[in-house]
Parts: structure tokens; C-alpha cells; sequence
């Protein structure tokens, strides 16, 4: 028997739409338009839920997982507004004061790791959608909301991480070479460097993140080249530029791994944002590359480029510098998180 729902509220490009619709158990239910059953995308922007309510669970209620709870008019109410939050895969209805409904909006299904957190609640109903979240399908702590794509579910990443299911960490490491990076002079022909070659020479560990990094002092650009060699113009005179592809910032932080020479006037890292050097960090004069950062809440939204500047012709006239990661999205997703 269909459950009659009196109010809904729908997006529309410039208000919101009031409109009566009825709803099975066995039915989907989908993005309404004024005219009717649509698709959310092409009106507001906005991306489409579908989602497929189960039977009703007689005097039984998820308990543990509750999102919010509301008070509604009638029990059908609470699917539209389970509907209407993202997160929302499963809801507990029960009896209010005056006629009227407790909804509780859950963010796990029976379907979900640790189900066994149904109880019994005399006069409650337990209502879970199909929810393919279940199968806890992304990574790194993203969020699964059932519903979307055509997968039936989408995942919202913690800053750092992008990609369908979480997985893409936004960093430079350098383990596919050096990319769309652009360089000018020829401090960085020879990169990126292939093992800790500074070892080699009997010097301090160059510490990098796997295999490849950028040594401006070395030349090992190949793994089958000899361990050791550097750079043939010398370690320290050549001078150039590397700069990073475009990226866009999306929390408070950024880091890498520096190390080479500690004149920051002339050897450098540089963040560029807005074609202006916002920030500045340098080597300690050793080999071994240090972790360090920059704190870049005020530029969370905008794109930037990391560039590394070399101008010092002796003398730790050489930069180190490895795995470039943080709050950042990475070029090859811009298109795909817009």
C-alpha cells in the first residue's frame, strides 16, 4: 500500500516547489521536476538521488547511527527527508505528541556493518533503502552516499584525496618523472634522481620518499646508471627553474621533503599563487631532505604551483626536494572534482 506523502519540497532553478507525489515501498524514489519524475542535474546543477526504500520493520529501530531527528505530520514525510540528506540510508518512525511522527534519519542500513544494532521499540517501524554503501566501497575515510551515479553510490574524500572511490592521494613524489613540470636552466636536466645517490659518494642520506627525487646536485636519471654521478656541469653551478603543474588548494596545508643548500634568497621552494610568491622555504645545507610545510588556509579555493629556484652558482648551490603532497588537488583531477 503506497504511503501518501502531502508536502514535498523540491529545487527548482529559483524556489523551492511544493508538490504531492505517492510512493511505494517497492518503488524508486527520484528527483521530481515540475514536470515530474526528472533529472535534478539538468535544472539546478545539482547531482540526482535515487534511492529504493525496503519493507517496513515492525517495532524495531536502528539505534547508534542517528543523523537528526524531526517531527513530521505523517510517517511518509520522513522518506522525502530521508531523501533530501545525503547521508541518510535508513530511518526509525514512530509515534509523536498530537497526532504526529518522530523521524529519526539514520546513516546505517541493515545492510550495514553492524546491522545488529536493530533493536526492538514497540510502535516503531524501521524503514532501510538498498544501499550499496554496505559494501563500504571508498577509501581513506571517504564518505559513501548511496543513491548517485550510476554505480548507485558516490564518495565524498577527505581533503588530500580524490578519484571515483578515494583512492588518488594528491602528491608529487615523483615516481613517474617528473610529469607536466616546466623547467628553464639546466640545474634539473637530469631529473628526477633514481635511489639515494648521495650515499653512494659516502655522504649524508638524501632520506627521499621511494625511489625518485629531484637532486639538482646528481645524474641518475636511469636506474641502470652508475651510483653516485653528478650533475657532469658540476653539483653546485648550473642554475634553472623547476615549476610545478597548476593545483588547487582545498584546506590549510601543504608539505615536502627539502634539503640541498640554505640560502633562501637563492635557493629556494617557492608557492605561487595568483602569478605571486606567497611563500618561501629552503634547504638546511645537508643532503637529507626534512619535512616542511606551509599553512595556506588563506588560500583555500585558489590555484597555485610550487616552483623550485636555483640561482646560486657554489657552495650548497644545489636543491633536494621530494613528495610534495597536503591539501591540494592534483591537475589530473581538476576536471573531474569540477
Amino acid at each position: 500500500m503506497p504511503l501518501f506523502i502531502d508536502v514535498v519540497l523540491l529545487p527548482t532553478t529559483d524556489r523551492w516547489k511544493r508538490k504531492a507525489v505517492d510512493i511505494n515501498f517497492s518503488q524508486s524514489f527520484s528527483a521530481w521536476t515540475d514536470a515530474g519524475v526528472g533529472s535534478c542535474e539538468s535544472r539546478s546543477g545539482e547531482e540526482c538521488r535515487s534511492i529504493l526504500f525496503k519493507e517496513p520493520m515492525q517495532d524495531k529501530v536502528m539505534k547508534g547511527h542517528l543523523i537528526r531527528i524531526l517531527e513530521v505530520p505523517r510517517q511518509g514525510s520522513c522518506n522525502v527527508l530521508c531523501y533530501m540528506e545525503p547521508n541518510c540510508v535508513s530511518i526509525n518512525v514512530g509515534p509523536s505528541q498530537g497526532g504526529n511522527y518522530n523521524c529519526e534519519l539514520n546513516n546505517a542500513s541493515d545492510e550495514s556493518p553492524g546491522s545488529s544494532d536493530l533493536q526492538s521499540k514497540r510502535d516503531y517501524i524501521h524503514i532501510s533503502i538498498e544501499n550499496p554503501c554496505s559494501s563500504s566501497p571508498c577509501f581513506n575515510n571517504g564518505t559513501c552516499q548511496a543513491g548517485y551515479t550510476d554505480k548507485g553510490f558516490r564518495c565524498k574524500c577527505p581533503s588530500g584525496f580524490t578519484g571515483v572511490y578515494c583512492k588518488k592521494a594528491c602528491s608529487f613524489d615523483f615516481e613517474n618523472g617528473i610529469g607536466g613540470w616546466e623547467m628553464t636552466g639546466r640545474a634539473f636536466i637530469y631529473q628526477p634522481t633514481f635511489g639515494d645517490n648521495p650515499v653512494a659518494r659516502e655522504r649524508e642520506s638524501a632520506q627521499q620518499q621511494g625511489h625518485w627525487w629531484i637532486g639538482g646536485a646528481e645524474k641518475r636519471s636511469n636506474e641502470s646508471d652508475p651510483a653516485g654521478k653528478q650533475h657532469p656541469a658540476g653539483a653546485d653551478p648550473p642554475n634553472g627553474t623547476l615549476t610545478s603543474p597548476c593545483f588547487r588548494i582545498v584546506g590549510k596545508n601543504i608539505s615536502f621533503l627539502i634539503g640541498g643548500g640554505c640560502t633562501v634568497s637563492e635557493i629556494r621552494a617557492e608557492l605561487i599563487v595568483n602569478s605571486q610568491v606567497v611563500r618561501k622555504e629552503t634547504g638546511n645545507c645537508n643532503e637529507t631532505m626534512y619535512r616542511k610545510g606551509w599553512d595556506v588556509e588563506e588560500f583555500i579555493g585558489q590555484y597555485a604551483q610550487v616552483r623550485l629556484v636555483d640561482k646560486r652558482h657554489c657552495c650548497w648551490g644545489h636543491i633536494n626536494f621530494d613528495d610534495l603532497k597536503g591539501d591540494i588537488i592534483c591537475p589530473h583531477d581538476l576536471d573531474e572534482k569540477n
